[in-house]
């Protein structure tokens, strides 16, 4: 088969969808999550079209593109949404530029690419008179990110796919995914002597780690030179970049972290948290005393009441956004749980180390149920057999992610790519997102081998 031929149009493509922002945005007509989402599912949808799929627009929540004939329903789902791009690229977030090899912007990875890159095996097995004897959709969402409402609508209008895969984690195959919930802990704060802390506000989205983070602090009859350079020597102590200007008795800050995905808190920065840390011993009140106390920099729960780990590892805990102003703070926190716990567990946890701050509330947002699928199924065993047939890796065994996808959304459906060692750091939600031109031809490649086996050999049809 050759593939090659394939490439200018996937590239022009995946271009076109990433210079769309999709970006979560305030409702338009037929565009539930904003004109960028609106948009971007019509293109995708009209590059399907074109390229000889049945389409079928879901009132703007998500939409599919389908080929072939039968009972069982085949999906592949992956997302156009994107988590808002931040600063620090060195190339513009939504130019889709193709320079230095690859394709750069924020959804190039997650998860537009493997989305497109997705329809475009099916397309490629489509020309070269693959035997479709099950129906096959290749389902795109708008609100992955964000609370995957988009899927639910699919649930509420369409029948479910009988199996499939979702795009949108890595190689060689997932197998587990961790439970995924978040948690706030808001309250009035009192203040005591000395300088005292304006306003705080870091994050972006709470599934990811904050990179910046912006405070200002009133020095309060102390003198501001003094105030700013104790908060810099204990930000410079811990190698935190920042800046400071003074303004009168006030001194505003702008603390720099490092992004990383809210699944993996350990791989960034988070700049949140070592800011708060930063104010020990300046700012004397009761949202700095309990988050140095109680979450500090520590990113497994361990002072916050809620560590467990297990055979996959340890719990993962994300502050993700936090705000404070005259007196009242926010923190919102998103974990990743071990299978040796759950949510009421954690949440009891955390409720039981905090019983005696009379003036913060702990409070449930979300929960978002993990699974396991068997890594000896014959799903897995299929999807991994391809995936080692093409890249030669007998190394990669079936993964637990602390990830979340679409596959959670749905029976009898796992993550499958697109990151896989290689090719080099394949980065999301932090700037310079980017798919290698190397990266997308592998990944396509085991997409077109592991899409026909998953059609072929694998059923989920009782009667068959």
């Amino acid at each position: 088969m050759n593939l090659e031929k394939y490439y200018p149009q996937m590239i022009q493509t995946i271009q076109n969808a990433v210079r769309i922002k999709t970006v979560l945005d305030a409702p338009v007509l037929g565009g539930p999550f904003g004109q960028g989402n609106k948009d971007c599912l019509a293109y995708v949808l009209s590059v399907a079209e074109q390229l000889g799929f049945r389409t079928v627009n879901l009132d703007g929540y998500c939409g599919y593109a389908e080929i072939g004939e039968g009972k069982e329903l085949v999906g592949i789902v992956g997302h156009l949404d994107v988590v808002p791009e931040g600063d620090g690229w060195k190339y513009p977030p939504y130019s889709g530029a193709l320079e230095e090899g690859a394709i750069w912007g924020r959804g190039t990875i997650d998860d537009k690419g493997p989305a497109i890159i997705s329809l475009y095996a099916i397309k490629a097995l489509m020309d070269d008179g693959f035997k479709f004897n099950k129906r096959v959709r290749v389902i795109f969402g708008c609100n992955e990110e964000t609370g995957s409402l988009c899927m639910k609508h699919y649930l509420e209008v369409e029948e479910p796919i009988s199996y499939g895969v979702s795009p949108d984690s890595e190689f060689p195959v997932i197998f587990a995914e961790k439970t995924i919930n978040s948690v706030e802990i808001k309250g009035e704060s009192t203040d005591g002597k000395g300088a005292k802390l304006v306003s705080l506000d870091g994050g972006i989205v709470i599934n990811a780690v904050p990179d910046i983070c912006t405070l200002t602090v009133n020095a309060n009859g102390e003198n501001p030179s003094d105030v700013a350079q104790r908060i810099c020597d204990a930000l410079s102590k811990n190698g935190i970049e920042h800046e400071y200007a003074i303004d009168g008795d006030e001194i505003r800050f702008t603390v720099h972290g490092k992004a990383a995905h809210g699944s993996v808190p350990q791989l960034g920065v988070n700049a949140i948290s070592y800011a708060v840390a930063a104010l020990d011993g300046v700012v004397d009140n009761d949202f700095v005393r309990i988050y140095n106390t109680y979450i500090s920099t520590c990113v497994h729960g361990e002072k916050l009441g809620c560590f467990a780990e297990d055979e996959y590892g340890k719990i993962a805990v994300n502050v993700g956004l936090c705000h404070y102003e005259n007196g009242k703070f926010s923190i919102k926190i998103n974990s990743r749980l071990p299978f040796s716990t759950d949510t009421k567990t954690m949440f009891n946890g955390i409720k039981s180390t905090l019983k005696n701050e009379v003036c913060a509330k702990v409070v449930l947002l979300s929960e978002s149920e993990g699974f396991k699928i068997d890594p000896d199924s014959d799903m897995i065993q299929v999807l991994y057999n391809a995936y080692r047939e093409v890249t030669g890796d007998t190394e990669s065994k079936p993964v637990c992610t602390p990830g979340g996808t679409y596959a959670r959304e749905f029976d009898n459906c796992v993550a499958f790519g697109p990151e896989m060692k290689g090719y080099g750091e394949m980065i999301i939600h932090q700037p310079n997102e980017r798919l290698t031109l190397e990266a997308m031809k592998a990944i396509f490649e085991i997409y077109v081998k592991a899409y026909a086996d998953l059609i072929d050999k694998v059923s989920f049809d009782s009667k068959k």
